[in-house]
């Protein structure tokens, strides 16, 4: 008696049973299972295969420069908008130069008035003067998304 005959009667010298009414209906179920296994696989595998770009079609890359010079015609250089914002940030050249034209404007507005004002002596100004340093400190943070987002052209440029 072995593993393979050890619980079955009328069988001897290893002969083979024949199998049982419920092995013969299991028996196709399992092969169509294994059909559509192997149909499903081979399906995913292909969809896996097409969702994948090539090498090839991925030639460029979509960069803050690329985007830039696609909207504005020539790319603009951070440097150059750090530069801008050092030296005429309180009249909002930086955002000027890079589109902002709204906002840049009223940064122009507001550094011109404040420096006018103090120089005519009207001290309240100071407060006009805080805030456009205030704005010009924060500007030093957003100069950088500023160049990475393009202008969407809405109202506040």
């Amino acid at each position: 008696m072995t593993a393979r005959t050890f619980g079955r009667k009328g069988i001897a010298g290893g002969a083979v049973a024949a199998p049982s009414r419920r092995a013969a209906l299991v028996a196709p179920a399992l092969v169509a299972l294994d059909e559509a296994a192997l149909r499903r696989a081979a399906f995913i595998a292909e969809e896996r295969a097409r969702a994948e770009p090539a090498a090839e079609t991925m030639a460029f890359e979509i960069t803050p420069a690329a985007v830039s010079e696609a909207v504005w015609g020539t790319p603009k250089s951070l440097p150059i908008a750090y530069a801008l914002w050092l030296v005429l940030g309180i009249f909002g050249a930086h955002r000027f130069y890079l589109g902002r034209y709204l906002t840049g404007a009223i940064q122009a507005v507001l550094g011109a008035a404040s420096w006018a004002l103090l120089a005519a002596q009207y001290y309240p100004a100071f407060l006009g003067m805080a805030a456009a340093l205030l704005w010009l400190s924060a500007d030093a943070y957003f100069v950088r998304a500023m160049h990475a987002r393009p202008p969407s052209g809405g109202a506040f440029g």
